[in-house]
């Protein structure tokens, strides 16, 4: 399963906890019975927010890491919590586009779904130990994943139609997004590659110059270019459609991991272990936006309400307006907000 060595080794320093992600189950059942959400305010246990995503009913939804959930919190801070199949793990998450939102699950081998009323299924992949990692909706409306173990692209209709790329040899796809031309572009943190594949499944790939950089996340840029992180090389990158890579050098060092494009135009970069978060303009502009003591944003996503939403390890979801202004909301019973 793709997580980055750099970012387990940063979680478990604040949180503690074991670095081993969990093993594949011998069998998984291809479905579950209707989750109940956990009512709203109830504590999310101590599992750590994870990955997030805006999603279509105008909340933000995120993963668990090492956890069993699937979280929902409005943009006020109240939140519910979907119990999932704990054989497997909720990894990367995606607005679907027929309003549920999907999930990838290395552990589980499959592509998972939940909707707002907590109903869950799965479609599960043909191919052993895929390693479903990154995922988005593409301009087809269809859902579009990375298997990172299996060296493939899927690409899955919200009916289950599954059609699989494969890819050369070593590539190890991680994150995809879709791009301004229309195609889907993706991380090979493997090979040290941006790639791109057309909605027929054409493939080109483009390297990064900097060796063993390991590009991670990834945003679509209001310049219409892909921008990612790159946390072995304390950098992120940008690339145009035509394929043309610039590096920028982050100033403090921390090891970048989330990316996301802003309402403002500028790119909102989340730097582990340096305890701040990064706006970055279309120029490659540096500001650097201090956390609160004890925080430590790591994935990131724009929300509805005009503000940058993070995931923090310490059980923690914060917002981040574009004038530097953080909101940090602790889940406990009842969930309070500090800041």
């Amino acid at each position: 399963m793709f997580l980055g060595a750099a970012f387990i080794a940063a979680i478990a320093t604040v949180q503690g906890c074991s670095t081993q992600a969990p093993s594949a189950p011998a069998t998984v059942a291809a479905a579950i019975p209707n989750a109940k959400p956990t009512p709203t305010g109830a504590p999310l246990g101590t599992h750590a927010p994870y990955a997030i995503t805006a999603g279509l009913d105008g909340n933000l939804w995120f993963t668990e890491y090492q956890g069993d959930g699937i979280g929902q919190m409005t943009p006020y801070g109240a939140t519910k919590r979907f119990q999932i199949d704990p054989d497997g793990f909720a990894e990367r998450i995606t607005a679907g586009p027929d309003g549920a939102v999907w999930f990838t699950d290395a552990v589980g081998n499959r592509i998972g779904r939940v909707e707002s009323d907590g109903k869950i299924a799965y479609v599960k992949l043909p191919h052993p130990e895929s390693g479903p990692a990154g995922i988005t909706t593409g301009p087809d409306e269809n859902l579009w994943f990375t298997e990172h173990s299996g060296n493939r692209i899927g690409r899955l209709t919200t009916t289950g139609t599954l059609t699989e790329i494969n890819l050369p040899e070593g590539a190890g796809p991680a994150e995809i997004v879709t791009g301004s031309d229309g195609n889907l572009w993706f991380a090979e943190d493997k090979a040290n590659r941006i790639a791109r594949v057309t909605i027929a499944g054409n493939v080109r790939e483009f390297a990064i110059m900097v060796p063993d950089s390991r590009p991670a996340m990834m945003t679509l840029g209001a310049d219409g270019d892909i921008w990612f992180t790159q946390p072995q090389a304390n950098k992120i990158g940008r690339i145009t459609p035509a394929g043309e890579i610039t590096e920028y050098s982050l100033p403090a060092a921390g090891v970048p991991l989330g990316i996301a494009a802003g309402p403002d135009k500028n790119i909102w970069v989340t730097v582990i272990r340096a305890q701040l978060i990064y706006r970055v303009t279309p120029k490659g502009d540096f500001t650097a936006l201090p956390m609160p003591d004890n925080s430590m944003a790591t994935f990131i996503t724009a929300g509805p309400d005009g503000m940058l939403w993070f995931t923090e390890p310490n059980g923690k979801v914060g917002k981040i307006s574009t004038a530097g202004d953080v909101k940090e909301y602790v889940f406990s019973t009842p969930y309070k907000e500090t800041n």
